[in-house]
């Protein structure tokens, strides 16, 4: 038999023999042909791809009779599969045929499954870590459940066009401790999970489609080095669960009305190093009248790092009922830190905001790089709907180069009058809030706590009313001190002694390098009993990054 290159007659140099593009043709089907040949099919052991015959059978027995490495060839046709194929085996191939976009109609090699679980498993439970069958590759199929055991999804696009539902329990493809799968022009719909990975490493999915699934692709527990290029998603409930894992990058993907108002279309958690590069993200419909929480969370239960959405763009519709996005933020941080997004164009003016904190942790990092030629109207791009550290550095790039905003500037000051007991050291009860950039001010307790480690500027005055002749008054700042009373001050800014009856002052400002999280409360001391005199013109606090 001929080598596959004996038929590649190109005359690209000028000579030897010419090549009409009919003869090219013709040499492109003999190639196809000699493919085919050397593969082993699947109508060998009796399957029909007729969608009427079961062909569960003769599709295990194509699998289980072949060696590893094997090329197997699924002809086009409806090939009904009832129960799970199991694939132990390294490094098989499984081609089919495909045309068109949908991978629908005439020419297709469509897997219609009507079982329950995996439609295709790779591997099971009984094999130890990370000693499956790996490098199992699929080509050019369609792979879709049929059956009658269905729910629906909650997505409303799906649900517009018909196509609003998945088999209860079923899966794809799940791999097992396998890893260095392929999808390759491959179509997966109306799953629970399109593709499930458990230490599933090193997959590449090429061209891969997961529409109408409840989940598309699921990596858990070390199902690291995940490479996709030009993946699509169409109406899923959640397209990407990414977790307990470590790299992931997506080039060029496409995520088109995934998600519902309780189903976010990539969740990230517990997840180190993910990718997404020059990806579309496409919201829902206006006409849905549904607002999906956010296009992405990161760390909902556990910390997840090093996530970067690079050159992102952001078709999202515009607001049904004049105020209503449907979808709120892009990104929802709960518990992240090196959380980077870098540009994004598109429609981002019609989410609520970018990005969002949500939760209580004291881990909420990101850093926003773009032109940001929009605008919210609370003129800020992020939203905290937490009591986290929520902080969001931003370099907005201008004609003046890079501007830096969302820096540290706070201005709290006294709301009411307060009585300081005499021969006492009492904090200033600052419970008003004129700027607080970073929402760092803690007006319930009085303190500023720094969401970043750098150099600050910290200025006080406090006003009092008339004095006792010769009564001294103090004022001190203090540093992560928790005790109210018996601790000893940081700093002492001002000491004075009025001379005659008076209305006295107290005012002083230092410089200080603080790390992340540090907080700062300020405190009076009087030798008699005074009040402190409220407003934001006679006692103050306010505190910049410098």
């Amino acid at each position: 038999m001929a080598d596959f290159t004996d038929r590649l007659k190109l005359n690209l140099s000028g000579t030897g023999k010419e090549l009409t593009p009919q003869q090219l043709n013709d040499n492109f089907k003999a190639i196809e042909k000699e493919f085919m040949e050397r593969s082993v099919n699947v109508s060998w052991f009796g399957a029909a791809g007729d969608g009427i015959q079961d062909d569960t059978a003769a599709l295990q027995e194509l699998i289980n009779k072949t060696p590893d490495y094997s090329i197997l060839h699924i002809p086009s046709g409806r090939y009904k599969i009832t129960s799970t194929l199991q694939i132990r085996k390294q490094g098989m191939r499984i081609f089919g045929i495909h045309k068109g976009r949908y991978r629908q109609g005439k020419g297709v090699t469509s897997i219609e499954y009507y079982g329950t679980g995996p439609c295709f498993q790779i591997g099971d439970e009984s094999l130890p870590s990370f000693s499956g069958f790996q490098n199992v590759q699929f080509h050019d199929l369609s792979i879709r459940y049929e059956g009658i055991d269905r729910a629906t999804l909650n997505n409303p696009f799906s649900q517009s066009v018909k196509r609003g539902y998945y088999g209860k329990g079923t899966l794809g493809i799940r791999d097992w401790r396998g890893g260095g799968v392929v999808l390759d022009n491959v179509l997966i719909e109306h799953f629970e999970t399109a593709f499930w990975g458990y230490e599933s490493d090193v997959n590449l999915f090429k061209c891969t489609e997961i529409n109408y699934n409840k989940i598309g692709i699921h990596l858990q527990n070390r199902s690291s080095q995940f490479t996709s290029i030009a993946l699509f998603t169409l109406g899923n409930d959640t397209a990407l669960d990414l977790n307990s894992s470590n790299g992931a990058r997506f080039m060029a993907s496409q995520h088109i009305k995934d998600g519902s108002s309780s189903d976010i279309p990539i969740l990230i958690n517990d997840f180190m190093n993910a990718e997404f590069i020059g990806c579309w993200f496409e919201g829902l419909s206006r006409e849905h009248k549904v607002t999906v929480p956010s296009f992405i969370q990161i760390g909902a239960t556990k910390e997840t790092k090093n996530v970067a959405l690079r050159d992102s763009i952001l078709a999202i519709a515009d607001k049904y009922d004049d105020t209503q996005s449907v979808c709120n933020y892009f990104v929802d941080v709960v518990i992240g830190k090196k959380v980077l997004v870098d540009e994004v164009g598109g429609y981002p003016r019609n989410l609520k905001q970018l990005i969002c904190f949500s939760g209580s942790s004291s881990t909420q990092q990101v850093t926003l790089r773009s032109h940001l030629d929009f605008s919210y109207s609370n003129h800020r791009y992020d939203e905290n709907n937490g009591t986290g550290q929520a902080l969001l550095l931003v370099e907005k790039y201008s004609n003046n180069g890079i501007e830096h905003l969302n820096e540290t500037f706070v201005k709290a000051y006294l709301g009411s009058r307060q009585n300081i007991p005499a021969g006492s050291w009492q904090k200033v009860r600052f419970n008003q809030i004129n700027h607080d950039e970073l929402t760092e001010f803690d007006g319930s307790n009085s303190r500023w706590r720094a969401k970043r480690a750098g150099k600050y500027r910290i200025q006080v005055y406090v006003s009092t009313d008339p004095q006792v002749d010769g009564n001294r008054t103090r004022l001190a700042l203090h540093l992560n001190d928790e005790q109210l009373a018996g601790s000893s001050a940081y700093a002492y800014l001002d000491d004075r002694v009025i001379g005659g009856l008076n209305y006295g002052a107290l005012s002083g400002a230092m410089e200080l390098r603080l790390e992340a999280n540090s907080f700062i409360d300020i405190r009076v001391f009087s030798q008699n009993a005074v009040d402190i005199l409220p407003g934001g013109g006679i006692t103050y606090l306010t505190v910049s990054r410098i």
